[in-house]
């Protein structure tokens, strides 16, 4: 049954007397919030370089595509790009590259302004990798480099193929690099110090009158982020390892400092804080980019936070191993770059040419400072035991 309640007619007269002020109210409150600007909480975290992405779009001579994509700033002011696996020779009109087109397992690009300028090796009067390893079964995929005086210190990571088909390669080993400066002439390669069993030297950092030499526990899943130091320069040793509490001359005492990064990742300073960028290697062929923040090199970190997700990423196609660089800062925001690879078709790469090329996005370290400390509450730190 029904029941209606009956509302005395006083109280309905003070009802109306109160429905002015209620209204006025809800208008003030509606004209407040109007006063801040409506895209505060949607400003961008980070958006596509396009400068980058088109200095990049390169149809020969030299180089044409490659991955790695990590960079150091010379003295001179150049910037010197480490590239891994090349593709050489010309691209056509349409966007395809002639199945002859050279290939390297490593290159370096010297960028000058906007003048970009390939360095290779040669073997037998053809183009070759500007590093290779004594033994003609294994080859170099550059890490991350440091200057030190007038040399270039450029970590090397030994692979070999395991059968006859895509992914099946295994790393074998990590040596040293020295190059002359400014001539960028290789003057000789030496084993690197450590032999724990991790990928040492995906990035530098240099803060505080230390090189810190950041490594991935590359065989895990996922896949684990360590770090090793040393006194400025010193890369040749010995390093002290982080064994999650302190610093120790022991490599086995080496402790992740996080778990769910990418082969390679990049750690760079801003301000009082470091920052961690890598794909969310939580899942495999992950195509989100997230950053970590902490207030020291090893850590905790804070995180992580999604910053961008690779609109070219898909079943076929695979974005990985972000990296940041530095000297192109702008303001707060950091260039970052990725690389674009098919997953499972190496002839793809000769069809379309754009498939294998770095994509470059800037990232706003204020913009994320300010989500980093707004969800700080409700975010845990993430253990380094």
């Amino acid at each position: 049954m029904l029941h209606l309640q009956m509302t005395p007619v006083g109280s309905r007269h003070r009802y109306l007397k109160v429905l002015p002020v209620i209204l006025l109210l809800l208008l003030c409150f509606i004209s407040c919030r109007q006063v801040v600007p409506p895209d505060v909480e949607q400003r961008p975290i980070c958006v596509p370089a396009e400068d980058f992405n088109r200095l990049f779009e390169r149809t020969g001579p030299g180089w044409t595509g490659g991955d790695g994509t990590l960079s150091v700033w010379l003295p001179d002011g150049r910037t010197l790009w480490l590239f891994g696996d090349t593709l050489l020779g010309k691209v056509a009109p349409d966007g395809t590259r002639p199945l002859d087109t050279p290939f390297v397992h490593n290159s370096l690009v010297v960028q000058d302004g906007n003048r970009l300028e390939t360095r290779v090796g040669s073997v037998r009067g053809e183009p070759g990798a500007f590093f290779s390893p004594s033994s003609a079964e294994e080859w170099f995929w550059p890490g991350h480099g440091v200057i030190v005086s007038d040399r270039l210190k450029i970590f090397l990571h030994r692979f070999e193929q395991t059968a006859p088909e895509l992914w099946a390669w295994r790393w074998v080993g990590t040596d040293l690099a020295q190059v002359s400066l400014p001539s960028l002439t290789l003057t000789g390669i030496q084993a690197a110090p450590s032999d724990n069993l991790i990928l040492y030297g995906v990035c530098l950092l240099e803060s505080d009158g230390y090189t810190y030499i950041y490594g991935t526990a590359d065989q895990r899943h996922p896949k684990e982020a360590h770090v090793a130091r040393v006194p400025a320069g010193r890369l040749e040793g010995p390093w002290d390892y982080f064994n999650g509490a302190c610093w120790s001359g022991q490599a086995v005492a080496t402790c992740r400092i996080l778990a769910g990064v990418s082969t390679q990742y990049s750690v760079i300073r801003f301000g009082r804080h470091f920052y961690l960028f890598t794909m969310d290697g939580r899942d495999v062929f992950s195509y989100l980019i997230v950053v970590y923040r902490a207030v020291h090199p090893q850590g905790p970190w804070q995180g992580p936070l999604t910053l961008y997700e690779a609109p070219e990423a898909g079943d076929q196609v695979i974005a990985y191993n972000p990296f940041a660089h530095p000297q192109f800062l702008e303001e707060n925001r950091v260039l970052l770059s990725y690389n674009l690879n098919h997953v499972s078709n190496p002839d793809a790469l000769y069809r379309d040419a754009a498939i294998y090329r770095p994509r470059f996005i800037r990232v706003d370290l204020g913009e994320a400072d300010r989500r980093f400390d707004g969800e700080a509450p409700r975010q845990a730190a993430i253990d380094v035991k």
